[in-house]
């Protein structure tokens, strides 16, 4: 007698994603983040209570594609913005997306936030260039990569060291949670999403301000193909301190 097989769905569309063509080019890591966000809410059931704040530049109109209450947020203002969101609502799930580019651009919002240990999750995305202003280099732009105003890569002679953004909001006591992922491969995208889930569970619990930062590609102004970007990606990855960098 032939045995049953068991069907078991392992994988799905996330049901708050919406069906909207998304503007990122090909390879972009913002359309990955999108996704691991919408399955790291959808997972924990927080549809209703969530709120996203999205920052100023390609990841702008994310909130036409996750299917919860969201915002856009002039440049540099993402952080400050939800941290009023969560003032105003303090049962909510509120975090903050944007580059790093835009991160440095409201930086004193953000240290503000952690200083006070605001109860938000702030999610930056590091794609080692400031896209909002066209691929321009960055202050955590690493040392050799090209951008658009770095075209023979970045040196310390002439442009000085690069940032390290975890490193530099670690000694912020009211920021309780620190860590650093990628989405250069599958595997490290799985990691990346635990994370985001852990910095939520520690809002949902009261344990202050919660800081990820996920290394991604941005292909078109790296001018690379996507293959080329995550390896890139990859490369950079390996040279930086990575997972929990800090938690409570």
């Amino acid at each position: 007698m032939d045995e049953k097989r068991k069907i078991e769905k392992v994988y799905g569309f996330p049901e708050i994603l919406t069906e909207k063509k998304a503007h990122f080019c090909p390879g972009c890591s913002h359309g990955i983040m999108t996704k691991v966000i919408s399955e790291a809410i959808g997972e924990m059931g927080l549809e209703d209570s969530s709120i996203g704040v999205y920052g100023a530049g390609c990841a702008a109109i994310m909130y036409d594609y996750i299917n919860i209450k969201g915002v856009a947020a002039p440049p540099g203002g993402a952080v400050g913005i939800a941290t009023g969101i969560k003032s105003a609502g303090k049962g909510s799930l509120v975090f903050a997306y944007q580059g790093e580019g835009d991160l440095f651009y409201g930086l004193s919002s953000l240290i503000g936030a952690g200083v006070r240990g605001e109860g938000i999750t702030i999610i930056c995305e590091n794609n080692l260039n400031m896209g909002i202003s066209g691929g321009a280099m960055s202050p955590a732009t690493p040392v050799g990569v090209m951008t658009t105003t770095s075209p023979q890569g970045r040196h310390i002679a002439s442009y000085g060291a690069p940032v390290s953004i975890a490193e530099m909001l670690k000694d912020i006591k009211g920021i309780k949670y620190i860590a650093r992922c990628s989405t250069h491969s599958p595997g490290a995208v799985r990691k990346t999403k635990s994370i985001i889930k852990k910095a939520f569970e520690l809002q949902l619990y009261g344990e202050g301000t919660a800081f990820i930062e996920a290394l991604g590609m941005c292909p078109t102004n790296m001018h690379l193909t996507p293959v080329e970007a995550a390896l890139k990606i990859r490369e950079v990855y390996g040279e930086l301190q990575t997972g929990e960098i800090k938690h409570p």
